[in-house]
């Protein structure tokens, strides 16, 4: 083992593990306003030591793994999250348009067309000849009977609003899932020894899309695929 030919060539190890650092820390500011972005970081580990005079020495340093720094369990539990709350604004989406077809704070409300309707037979009642007692009822029971009609166009048309939406949804969903698929050929196939980080941080924001469609619930295989 030559001492100026070793430290020539640790020197240039090194200077090489630091340079793919810098280059790292290039891509981690270049990303730094990537939502989807995973900050990575550069791990280096001691290259082999080499046996000299009965003892071993150190060759430098190499670069060992590009490390993504993600928390794989807050991870999934932001997925989670996400198709809990993309529920939730869906349905008080539609449940607000559901509330105005029974507005309580509206004189055409069913609740008041109703009360109407009853109070014009308690009318009838005390006076079951009055021609105006019976015009009365005639004409709230038209009232009530058009307003059942117009509620129940609204909520058929409500119905078929839903309906596209789901179409529109499974088009999305099938977009999606195709896309998670190709990115998990393309990580299992790279990922021999290493990590794929910039193709794992697109397949996780596709998945928290598709978690914004669906529920969902996912796992890693060995391979790196999921």
């Amino acid at each position: 083992m030559s001492g100026i030919t070793s430290t020539l060539s640790m020197a240039k190890t090194a200077i090489s593990a630091q340079q793919s650092g810098l280059n790292i820390t290039g891509h981690n500011i270049a990303n730094v306003n990537n939502p989807d972005f995973s900050v990575q970081h550069a791990d280096q580990k001691s290259r082999i030591p080499a046996l000299y005079g009965g003892f071993l020495f150190g060759t430098g340093v190499d670069m060992d793994q590009i490390r993504q720094s993600v928390d794989k369990l807050l991870e999934q539990r932001l997925t989670n999250e996400v198709s809990t709350q993309a529920s939730f604004e869906e349905q008080e989406s539609y449940m607000k348009v559901l509330e105005g077809f029974f507005d309580i704070n509206s004189e055409t409300n069913i609740n008041s067309v109703i009360k109407e309707f009853w109070s014009s037979w308690h009318d009838l009642s005390n006076n079951p000849q009055g021609s105006s007692e019976r015009v009365a009822v005639l004409e709230n029971g038209e009232i009530l009977a058009t307003s059942f009609e117009s509620t129940i166009l609204n909520m058929d048309a409500l119905s078929q609003d839903i309906s596209l939406d789901i179409n529109a949804a499974i088009i999305q969903v099938n977009s999606i899932t195709s896309q998670i698929a190709e990115l998990n050929r393309s990580i299992s196939g790279s990922e021999l020894g290493k990590t794929a980080n910039d193709l794992r941080d697109q397949r996780n924001r596709l998945l928290k899309e598709l978690g914004g469609l669906i529920d969902i619930s996912k796992y890693e295989h060995s391979d790196g695929s999921v």
